[in-house]
């Protein structure tokens, strides 16, 4: 994968609203370029975008994860004066996003917003800006607020349940040199790193030494759930998953061209043997890999393997500075753990 198709496939990815449970604008994305690669594609009744493209063998087969969704929030409440009280839909917190533009999805399309804390030049009296100013600012020191009652926003098919994103206007990929820089790099980026993967292996449709599935997952960010899902009922018992590979001093890994392997996370442990041939297919490529060992995080793939839904798993992330936030990532990082998983894909066998 090449650094000018990577950027073409994040500026159309990262555009699109697919908070957890309303991912149809990623649906509508995909699903044409899932039947460009693979010769089988469905959409399962979890919401996962699934294509094959076959092999030489069934045995043996492998199945790459990505997930589709992106952080978001859940209305909670429209009080009287049309102010939205919402809640997070994954791992967001406000200090995160800031005060700024929000899109709230209704049936016909975004409606514009606002997230709001309150006016600055206020005393103790007015409780949720004195709130935020002497705490961590959390959902409930925050609203939405879109200048609509909550009639006018019922019209447009805002109600409680509803969902909200960060605001396409501010979704726009940033280039900084060799940095790319957005909201929802996490998982967006790695969907654009399957794209490509999958495009470079469907002249190889039947001469793959093994099927390969790729999916795109749902709901990723709450909990986890579709990725065993769409684990337990592929026939293949070796998952990678790709992912942002966060960066931080606490788990000695650096925004690089180096791709991140993953060997623990929150959920589960990685196969040592596989992640061990990522490490050694990444040295014999050239550019190497990172190792980390995870603390609070989790994949669909580790996932997977604490529900039992799998046998053997691993995880190719590129590294991101901000996740869960405005994640910056080395490009060429991104390009290393395409060609890491294409490399793996045409010889597995080699390397696990």
């Amino acid at each position: 994968m090449e650094r000018e198709q990577l950027l073409q496939l994040l500026a159309e990815l990262l555009v699109t609203h697919s908070p957890p449970g309303d991912e149809r604008e990623m649906d509508a994305l995909l699903l044409p370029r899932f039947r460009e690669s693979c010769a089988e594609v469905r959409q399962d009744p979890a919401g996962n975008i699934i294509g094959r493209i076959p092999g030489r063998t069934r045995e043996g087969a492998i199945q790459v994860q990505a997930h589709k969704d992106e952080l978001g929030l859940i209305i909670k409440r429209i009080d009287a004066d049309g102010k939205i009280q919402a809640r997070p839909l994954g791992g967001c917190v406000p200090w995160k996003y800031g005060e700024g533009p929000i899109d709230l999805l209704g049936p016909e399309g975004p409606i514009p917003a606002v997230l709001c804390v309150g006016s600055t030049h206020t005393s103790a009296e007015t409780t949720r800006v004195q709130s935020a100013r002497t705490g961590p600012l959390t959902w409930e020191n925050v609203y939405l607020d879109a200048k609509l009652s909550r009639e006018e926003l019922a019209a447009r098919g805002i109600r409680i349940g509803s969902r909200a994103v960060m605001s396409r206007q501010r979704k726009a990929p940033l280039v900084l040199g060799d940095y790319v820089c957005g909201w929802g790099l996490d998982d967006k980026g790695a969907v654009a790193i399957m794209l490509g993967v999958m495009e470079r292996l469907a002249p190889l449709s039947g001469d793959l030494p093994v099927d390969v599935y790729f999916a795109a997952t749902s709901e990723e960010e709450v909990a986890a759930a579709s990725g065993p899902f769409v684990a337990a009922r592929i026939p293949a018992d070796t998952l990678i998953a790709l992912e942002v590979g966060p960066v931080a001093d606490e788990y000695a890994n650096a925004n690089s061209a180096q791709p991140v392997i993953w060997y623990q996370d929150a959920f589960h442990t990685y196969n040592k043997a596989l992640c061990d041939g990522f490490m050694s297919l990444a040295e014999t490529l050239g550019f190497g890999a990172q190792p980390v060992v995870y603390s609070t995080a989790g994949t669909d793939a580790s996932a997977a393997r604490r529900y039992g839904q799998v046998g053997s798993i691993a995880c190719l992330a590129f590294p991101v500075e901000n996740s869960h936030g405005y994640e910056i990532a080395h490009i060429e990082g991104m390009c290393n753990t395409a060609r890491l998983l294409e490399a793996f894909l045409r010889s597995p066998g080699v390397n696990r």
